[in-house]
């Protein structure tokens, strides 16, 4: 897990926190490149491709991710977007790698 060098208010400028926010970009694209390791593998454990749109799952988890935004201080629907977005994508990707397995 990333370890920030400076809290917020610890910053001596800007080049400070632009770092700081940089890390935790890399952090963060390192933690859905492994997401996306999950939904390529669970390919193998879907029978067709209405189990991979699975769309009660994907509703039921944008309302999660909606609720630990708020939970968070953060927008609930600016971040259940922001899921809606990437977990599309990764169904497109896992439609792929379904249909070079099967």
């Amino acid at each position: 897990m990333y370890q920030p060098k400076y809290c917020p208010e610890d910053c001596r400028d800007m080049n400070d926190i632009r770092s700081e926010i940089d890390h935790i970009d890399y952090a963060v694209i390192q933690l859905l490149s492994c997401r996306y390791d999950y939904v390529k593998a669970a390919s193998q454990f879907k029978s067709n491709i209405t189990d991979i749109q699975a769309k009660e799952r994907v509703n039921s988890m944008l309302q999660q991710r909606e609720q630990w935004a708020l939970e968070q201080g953060l927008n609930g629907e600016v971040i259940k977007k922001l899921y809606a977005d990437l977990v599309n994508y990764f169904i497109s990707e896992e439609k792929k790698e379904f249909e070079r397995k099967n």
